[in-house]
């Protein structure tokens, strides 16, 4: 589960919202109605009190990060990741119907939010556009200098070693870019996978095994590499007698790199014999 809330601070850290290219920040945009530009405002003294819980929740220091999301959420009520955390901090106190709303928030949030940030991310190519082509004309420049200097061992200055990283500096943002613009553009941005598999967790624990299985499928569906969302959907479908489903759910929770319970496997394993 760390390694999954690493995840989330990660893929926020390089998001729409707060993208970086090269030394480049990132600008609101003329076309930006107000209430955009109020969102962006929002997020820029949202999200530090973001990360700072989500440190705090890893180290499991749950009273100090449930502060700081609350904070967030105080200044940008849809800050989908600030109420996705604030659900897992209810889970783990099993105060299961705040987790609920949590969650329930966390995605309404997202998918509100969806076509501003399906608009921030075509700005983002476009401006990664531009940016590569400024560094295409300077490195022409600093090639075309190299090209007409004289061959020399003698370079008191250095001049000509400079020029020589310079070029191999641009050339490599510019590679850097072509990477980035490689990558498709999405027509939406849909809820992560792991805010359903939080959402199957809190229906899990409220004996609610049909909704949770749903929500654990539609989890694989955006991720099928979600070992834990296998595991845990291999425990409801166990539950509710697809034994054989459940076995399968669980082989590929194993080849997920999930370690799964060998108790529960065997027990499984046992009723698909006797099937």
């Amino acid at each position: 589960m760390k390694q999954r809330v690493m995840g989330i601070i990660s893929s926020l850290l390089l998001g729409v919202l707060g993208l970086t290219v090269l030394a480049l920040p990132l600008r609101a945009q003329k076309d930006f109605n107000m209430d955009e530009k109020k969102l962006i405002e929002s997020f820029k003294r949202a999200n530090p009190l973001y990360l700072d819980g989500a440190k705090q929740f890893i180290k499991g220091n749950l009273d100090k990060a449930e502060k700081k999301f609350l904070e967030a959420l105080a200044i940008m009520p849809e800050h989908a990741d600030a109420a996705y955390m604030m659900a897992q901090v209810h889970l783990k106190r099993k105060d299961l119907p705040q987790a609920l709303a949590s969650i329930i928030a966390a995605e309404k949030s997202f998918t509100a939010n969806s076509q501003f940030h399906t608009f921030t991310y075509q700005e983002y190519m476009d401006r990664l556009r531009q940016q590569k082509e400024q560094l295409v004309v300077r490195r022409t420049q600093v090639e075309e200098v190299l090209s007409n200097m004289p061959v020399s061992r003698a370079d008191p200055n250095f001049e000509r070693s400079r020029l020589e990283r310079e070029s191999q500096t641009l050339t490599q943002n510019i590679q850097t870019i072509d990477s980035r613009l490689n990558s498709p553009i999405p027509p939406t941005f849909e809820v992560p996978a792991d805010y359903f598999y939080i959402h199957g967790n809190v229906f899990f624990q409220l004996r609610r095994p049909l909704e949770a299985a749903d929500q654990y499928k539609e989890a694989i569906r955006l991720d099928p590499t979600h070992g834990n969302a296998y595991n845990n959907l291999a425990l409801v479908l166990f539950s509710l007698g697809n034994s054989q489903e459940a076995l399968d759910c669980l082989v590929k929770a194993e080849g997920a790199g999930v370690k799964v319970n060998p108790d529960f496997k065997k027990a499984v394993e046992a009723k698909v014999t006797q099937q």
